[in-house]
């Protein structure tokens, strides 16, 4: 059974969410240990790898791939011909092939995982929905002392939960400032590696149940150190400045001033300055406005992936009898001081009534729901202040009807 109103802070429990942000997030990296070795179960098992990788159509070698020792198995090695899934031709992973060479050691990297069973979607659902980022998850299957992976950094967070067997982690001194995915960062070879790592700050033995938090940039590697490892790790990206540039771009090149020549050589330097100077003003008076920051705004509430939605029949069913509600606005949630209750998200602050503070968490942990549902889980409000609870988000564009 899978739990669809899984949040961050079940995940990173026994550690509080307030002790996390101050202390880890984006500062340094976190083991969180845990006494129950079925605390991710629900998320990945190796009957629910087993699952997927039986989806044999899905998988490609983009999606799938085996490592040897830090190095790449080349695909002809373990996939066959075949037709994909838009009849174009193509190659599979072949079954035999893939296990003949786990067999002698390779390890297997399953990417994209997060879509693929209800478990692995609510873990990204609940990093998204916390961290306001976008979280892409990986699969690693690996074998008693093997390595798939050279000493790196990563250009995203890394949240890894580990699921089976153990696992050694080693955790570098060296970490570089906001790293991202282009091409000069992804050409740096072992000796500018070797060079910026650092010493070893820490060992961490992995074992089920356990999490695993490294901030971005943070160089790491990883060696099985049982018969059979198996880990998650979700990746989770931010919304950094060249987003906003590209925001700016856009609007920028609507306006003439951008699309005009630069001065010729001949009117001088002063000219060419002051040309330069207009597009800075003009850049920044873009900037500022409120156009750009509700453009950015809008762009941080879809900044996140879209997975599953369907559950058949009883989408049809039930509402042909029953209207249903969808939480629209991802950075929705409640903030709590000795003063007030305040409904909170970029788009705001409305000041609530205490009696509203656990439905509408309620709503913002469920996300999709019905007028019945609310009523029925928050019995200590009347069905009256039900409808009006749901008639206020619709007017404030925090949820839909669906």
């Amino acid at each position: 059974m899978t739990n669809k109103n899984l949040t961050f802070a079940n995940l990173i429990a026994p550690i509080s969410e307030d002790e996390f942000f101050k202390n880890f997030h984006d500062i340094k990296f976190l083991h969180i240990r845990s006494d129950n070795e079925e605390k991710f179960s629900n998320i990945m098992s190796w009957e629910i790898l087993t699952n997927i990788l039986n989806m044999t159509s899905i998988w490609s070698p983009t999606s799938l791939g085996l490592y040897l020792d830090t190095k790449p198995i080349p695909s002809d090695q373990y996939c066959r011909p075949a037709v994909d899934r838009n009849n174009n031709p193509g190659l599979q992973p072949d079954a035999e092939k893939v296990k003949s060479l786990l067999r002698k050691g390779a390890s297997l990297v399953a990417n994209d995982v997060d879509a693929l069973n209800p478990g692995t979607a609510e873990a990204s659902n609940a990093l998204e929905s916390r961290l306001g980022g976008r979280v892409q998850a990986n699969l690693y299957c690996s074998w008693n002392q093997r390595q798939a992976f050279d000493t790196h950094f990563d250009s995203h967070e890394v949240f890894a939960m580990h699921i089976a067997g153990e696992k050694v982690w080693r955790i570098y001194e060296g970490r570089l400032e906001n790293p991202i995915a282009d091409e000069t960062t992804k050409t740096l070879g072992a000796e500018f590696h070797n060079k910026h790592r650092g010493k070893v700050a820490a060992e961490i033995t992995l074992k089920p149940g356990d999490l695993l938090y490294i901030p971005r940039g943070q160089y790491h590697d990883a060696l099985a150190s049982s018969e059979a490892a198996l880990h998650l790790t979700f990746g989770l990206t931010h919304i950094i400045g060249y987003d906003v540039l590209q925001l700016l771009f856009e609007s920028a090149m609507k306006d003439p001033l951008f699309r005009s020549n630069i001065p010729l050589p001949e009117t001088g330097l002063v000219d060419q300055r002051k040309w330069l100077k207009n597009l800075a003003d003009c850049l920044h008076s873009l900037a500022t406005s409120d156009e750009i920051f509700d453009k950015l705004m809008a762009y941080k509430d879809n900044f996140h992936y879209f997975r599953g939605g369907f559950n058949l029949p009883n989408d049809v069913l039930d509402h042909k009898s029953e209207e249903r509600f969808k939480v629209i606005v991802r950075s929705l949630k409640i903030k709590k001081n000795k003063e007030k209750q305040l409904l909170s998200s970029e788009k705001g602050e409305v000041i609530i009534p205490d009696e509203l503070v656990t439905p509408l968490e309620w709503i913002i942990n469920q996300g999709n729901f019905s007028l019945s549902e609310l009523i029925k889980e928050n019995p200590s409000l009347n069905n009256e202040s039900c409808r009006k609870l749901i008639e206020n988000l619709l007017k404030m564009n925090a949820i839909t009807s669906v």
